[in-house]
């Protein structure tokens, strides 16, 4: 990691380096394989967050679609204000769209549907059943959500999921 001493900082650190079945639980992948994602992404995609790590980025991420959290949550759990937490989810959502451009979906990947319960952000959205104009809003507490394209978002998670199945650890 390459920024060191915030408190976003050191809590990567802690869950990087702390209990797996912890690390699992809250990322839904192991160890191994969020690494090779953090390396993919510093090779494949650009960063708008550069006094921000990939991984603590995508750990941001991930407190907001894989726990649930809103962005007002999230951006106290990692130290940072409300317009950068936003900023680090685009900028990986972004990274995962690239990753679902430049890489095919495995035919051995489980399906969407099979995989949807593992991302909480979803629970409250029915898929195919977005507003009108095809957005959704993520992360929101008292109207500090994000308004995304549902299918930017599903792309993301798709890639993400595919990811996941590919490289983990056995």
């Amino acid at each position: 990691m390459a920024v060191m001493g915030s408190a976003g900082a050191d809590r990567a650190r802690s869950l990087l380096n702390g209990v797996p079945d912890r690390f699992n639980d809250f990322c839904h992948m192991d160890q191994i394989t969020f690494v090779q994602l953090a390396d993919w992404m510093v090779e494949h995609a650009e960063s708008n967050t550069p006094d921000i790590s990939i991984e603590e980025s995508l750990f941001v991420f991930l407190d907001i679609v894989a726990q649930g959290n809103s962005f007002r949550t999230a951006a106290y759990n990692w130290d940072h204000d409300i317009e950068l937490t936003q900023n680090i989810f685009l900028n990986i959502m972004s990274a995962l769209q690239t990753l679902r451009e430049k890489e095919d979906i495995s035919p051995s990947c489980p399906s969407f549907k099979e995989t949807r319960s593992r991302w909480r952000v979803l629970k409250a959205f029915r898929l195919g059943k977005s507003r009108i104009d095809g957005k959704l809003k993520v992360g929101d507490e008292g109207g500090d959500g994000l308004e995304v394209s549902q299918e930017s978002l599903t792309q993301a998670l798709t890639a993400l999921n595919n990811f996941i199945h590919e490289h983990r650890e056995f």
